[in-house]
């Protein structure tokens, strides 16, 4: 039976509707044969070859991550990916001197994804390690904020991807227009300006290695992730770089291997 929408070159809102909404279809053969049931467009849609992605999770896949950089020191993660266009999940940190965990949630939504590049839009803010107040005036002497909406473009090819980060950050800095108070603090204004950056991710749909830098208020790191599979609809495997099922759990094709 041919499928009722063209699922490849379908608009997002378009391929939403199809995976919430379509029905599996089947019929039942004439004769003795046994029933065939033919594939949804939701399947055909989820099962569709794609990139391990450094900024969005393959539907079903659980991602754990741990990183370490600047200015947050180190932080944990865990998220979930759903119809293989929204990434929830949240990041995490306990350093000396705060009195309680810090928390960052991470939201992405990809408006495309094809099986080399995706295009899509990110929200999380920057962790910070507890302000030390001194009469230093070169260090800052307030909690630090940074909070990053950007847009996102990456290319993959087998298990090297990466891209560029481009959008607004509202980030808290020195304000050299005042001297420091009686309280010791640094001066400090809010403000909101361009930012973005670059980043990179070696390894499978299963796990990575991914850098990445941000600047004006610099954010840069080093993280581990490993995707777990849930409830996905594509082939378990993918953890070696030559695994059959390591993109979108389909054979490679011949200019791929």
């Amino acid at each position: 039976m041919p499928q009722l929408f063209p699922v490849r070159a379908c608009t997002p809102l378009l391929a939403v509707a199809v995976l919430v909404g379509a029905p599996d279809v089947s019929h039942a053969a004439p004769g003795p044969n046994p029933v065939v049931t033919e594939p949804s467009a939701r399947s055909t849609y989820l099962e569709r070859r794609v990139s391990p992605s450094p900024r969005f999770l393959d539907h079903g896949v659980l991602q754990v991550a741990a990183a370490g950089g600047t200015p947050h020191k180190y932080r944990v993660e865990v998220g979930l990916g759903l119809l293989d266009h929204l990434s929830i999940g949240v990041t995490g940190h306990w350093l000396a001197g705060q009195t309680k965990p810090a928390f960052s949630p991470k939201i992405a939504i990809a408006f495309w994804r094809w099986e080399w590049a995706s295009i899509g839009a990110h929200y999380h803010w920057s962790l910070y390690p507890p302000p030390v107040v001194d009469l230093d005036v070169e260090t800052p002497s307030y909690a630090g904020s940074a909070h990053w909406m950007l847009g996102s473009v990456s290319f993959g090819q087998r298990w090297v991807s990466g891209g560029f980060d481009a959008g607004a950050v509202r980030f808290r800095e020195d304000d050299p227009s005042e001297l420091p108070g009686d309280n010791l603090r640094n001066p400090s204004r809010t403000r909101t300006t361009f930012g973005g950056g670059i980043f990179a991710r070696v390894g499978t749909r299963r796990w990575g290695l991914t850098a990445q830098v941000l600047m004006p208020a610099l954010a840069a790191e080093v993280a581990l992730d490993l995707r777990f599979g849930l409830f996905e609809r594509r082939a378990r495997g993918g953890w070696l770089p030559r695994d059959k099922a390591g993109r979108g759990g389909l054979q490679p094709r011949p200019w791929t291997q």
